[in-house]
């Protein structure tokens, strides 16, 4: 059914046909994949790298299989949850509570430690944004002037910082609502820690969507948070209990690997190692067999690029796709390449520049320590950018920005570790790297000193049983309000063009929940297209 094609505009040449092509096997390509074998067609999904999932990753650490990037998601929705359900599937809430690692508060603000401490995370707060600023857990962390500037958020007009005229981003919407100290002091760090990026560098429509409208309505910020909790804790989408965030038992890697399976046992096919190079209308062109296809892709077998983190390259002979539906799922570079050979679309609708994330590096270790069973920092904790420090007296005494207690936030991985190595046995994850730092180097002397500073529990290198440094350069770019408006008006331009839809993170915006879902909408949309 295959044949070898030269691109060639205006060449007849032969081509092998499918109900759908889907480019690129990250969550967004697979799940759109899945909901079109579910509607009955046979697509082809194309992976440049050489395995499918992106950022949802696995690998062995210590003989247990572990979640090397993404490892859950927030509730946002059914798109996800209804997903796991439907390939059998089980969720779960993380266990334990996390913490946050912060400097001291400015002389005045409220009696803390001199130094860096812990704080538990506040029970009642969306990304760090509380429904009550005047809570005890929140005014621990923010102090006691701040918390009252914060309950201001009560008294203003619903239309502070909700306005159209108003900067979208997160920063200025929270300050404009609750001031510098819950911007500072909760949602930087976490904001940091999750999406590796600054709040003034994100669109708060993206990142918390839906929270500047509600505010307008309900006539406050915490009265909309309040109100996002309630909505979700009320639903218990597997997480149940206070929870809003949620995995699969057993690792997240397990639903890319369900969704490739089913994909595959449905009719569709998965290749890795291949890429699509063009994209152009048939026209009067005919696939093999003589049946008249919308649209040609040209793909062609891929290999790495020079780093791990550039895209991969052409690296073998061209082959021709013959569809009616096409599905752009890979990264923006990518896409946006693609989409230049479809007519009708404005050059300026592809004149896109896409912002680099963070360079990312996980450090993954699993060691024999005692000292962790009391779980000394819950599930885990997500470390203050130190430029943030209202003290700049005392320096931050780690130079990881998050750490997570692996065996303690997911049973799982505890009972594998058990089995295999006996009791006392941990799994930590420290993650590095900030926007507009140098590329961090990590090695397990830097990791186990970060480990003391955070847990205070010293691990000695002959007790470490394995360890592995994993590196995401450049992913999790931060969705600016310009960028998000771009994508929007090329998102727009595209409802003219019969066939062809785009979806993945750069579109959707951060989160496998909200990825999730926007692939499942693009899918839907291209069900019904016409095989003629």
């Amino acid at each position: 059914m295959a044949g070898h094609a030269q691109h060639a505009e205006g060449r007849k040449t032969p081509a092998q046909r499918w109900d759908a092509l889907v480019v690129g096997g990250g969550i967004a390509g697979l799940t759109a994949a899945w909901d079109l074998v579910r509607a009955g067609l046979r697509p082809l999904l194309i992976e440049a790298r050489g395995y499918t999932g992106g950022l949802v990753a696995a690998g062995p650490i210590a003989g247990v299989r572990m979640d090397l990037g993404a490892e859950g998601f927030v509730v946002r929705g059914q798109a996800a949850t209804s997903m796991l359900a439907e390939l059998g599937l089980r969720t779960a809430a993380p266990h334990g509570r996390p913490r946050l690692f912060l400097p001291p508060l400015a002389p005045g603000d409220g009696e803390e430690p001199s130094g860096w401490a812990l704080h538990r995370f506040p029970d009642d707060a969306y990304l760090g944004i509380p429904a009550d600023p005047l809570a005890s857990d929140v005014v621990a962390i923010i102090g006691e002037a701040a918390a009252r500037r914060a309950a201001q958020d009560a008294d203003l007009p619903g239309t502070v910082g909700t306005g159209p005229e108003d900067p979208a981003d997160l920063a200025s919407f929270v300050s404009a609502r609750m001031g510098a100290g819950v911007l500072d002091r909760l949602v930087r760090p976490i904001v940091a820690g999750i999406h590796s990026a600054d709040p003034a560098d994100l669109a708060a429509d993206v990142v918390v969507p839906g929270l500047r409208r509600a505010t307008a309505e309900l006539g406050s910020l915490g009265a909309a948070v309040a109100a996002v909790l309630e909505r979700r804790r009320a639903r218990r989408d597997g997480a149940g209990g206070r929870s809003v965030d949620a995995a699969v038992e057993g690792g997240l890697f397990r639903l890319t690997d369900a969704l490739r399976e089913a994909i595959e046992a449905g009719g569709g096919s998965v290749r890795t190692r291949n890429g699509a190079q063009w994209l152009r209308p048939a026209g009067g062109e005919n696939s093999e067999g003589g049946r008249r296809s919308a649209w040609r892709v040209g793909i062609a077998p891929t290999r790495r690029g020079p780093t791990p983190s550039d895209e991969p390259v052409p690296d073998g002979a061209e082959e021709v796709v013959a569809t009616d539906r096409v599905i752009l799922a890979c990264s923006a570079r990518a896409a946006l390449r693609l989409l230049r050979g479809v007519p009708g679309l404005p050059a300026s609708a592809t004149d896109l520049t896409v912002p680099v994330g963070a360079p990312i590096a996980r450090f993954t270790l699993v060691a024999r320590a005692p000292g962790l069973g009391g779980e000394p920092v819950g599930s885990g904790l997500l470390v203050a950018p130190e430029e943030q420090a209202a003290s700049h007296e005392v320096s931050c005494p780690a130079r990881a920005k998050a750490l997570s207690h692996l065996s303690a936030k997911w049973p799982w991985v505890d009972e594998e570790l058990r089995a295999l190595h006996g009791p006392d046995v941990h799994a930590l994850r420290l993650s590095y790297g900030r926007p507009g730092r140098p590329r961090p180097e990590v090695d397990l002397s830097v990791a186990l000193a970060d480990v003391a500073a955070l847990t205070g529990v010293r691990i000695e290198p002959e007790a470490v049983i394995d360890h592995m440094l994993v590196r995401w350069d450049g992913t999790l770019p931060p969705v600016t309000p310009a960028y998000r408006e771009r994508t929007t008006r090329l998102e727009e331009l595209l409802t003219s063009v019969a066939g062809v839809e785009v979806t993945g993170a750069w579109v959707a915006g951060t989160g496998i929940a909200a990825v999730v879902g926007h692939a499942r909408a693009a899918a839907g949309r291209l069900v019904g297209s016409p095989d003629e």
